[in-house]
């Protein structure tokens, strides 16, 4: 897997941390990790997406703002050895009634499951959504967070990622 030029990797006695370069100045402000692998599993901050306009964003809007959401999980998990179908929980933190948003919380809603589809086909990751009265940046609209289990290592004869069923995963006690 080819990692990107704008995009710095650290390793740590777990794993390592990746930050992209159009997150450092945030990250060196707030001081956390964008993503970060420990083991076999890899945990991903929160990306905003973000209307920094004060006039309402329009639907098609708010899809390309999740895209850019869900490219940017793409890439962090890619820095990290892991792809997008190794998410097992996605958590998204919304803000409802945004005057920075042209949707009511149904077409809020809507907007976040189309948009998630074109990413995450099913079996689903597992998921929580939350209301939350705001988010930083100002503007933010939906924080979303993922955390994935991608092996680095083959177990029982599986390669990282590799799909397993129900009965592969069962282990006699």
């Amino acid at each position: 897997m080819g990692i990107r030029a704008d995009l710095r990797t650290v390793t740590t006695r777990t794993g390592m941390v990746a930050v992209p370069a159009e997150l450092k100045a945030d990250v060196d402000q707030f001081h956390y990790a964008p993503a970060r692998r420990a083991g076999d599993y890899v945990f991903l901050s929160g990306i905003v997406a973000c209307n920094p306009q004060s006039q309402p964003m329009d639907a098609e809007g708010f899809r390309d703002e999740l895209r850019r959401v869900f490219r940017q999980i793409d890439t962090l998990l890619s820095a990290c050895e892991a792809r997008l179908e190794d998410v097992v929980e996605l958590q998204m933190f919304h803000v409802f009634g945004s005057g920075r948003l042209a949707l009511d919380k149904a077409g809020q809603l809507a907007a976040i499951a189309a948009v998630r589809d074109e990413f995450f086909p099913a079996p689903y990751p597992a998921a929580v959504e939350l209301a939350v009265a705001e988010l930083n940046p100002d503007g933010g609209l939906v924080e979303i967070k993922a955390t994935a289990f991608a092996p680095l290592k083959a177990r029982d004869g599986l390669q990282p990622s590799e799909g397993r069923d129900r009965a592969s995963l069962a282990r006699p006690l």
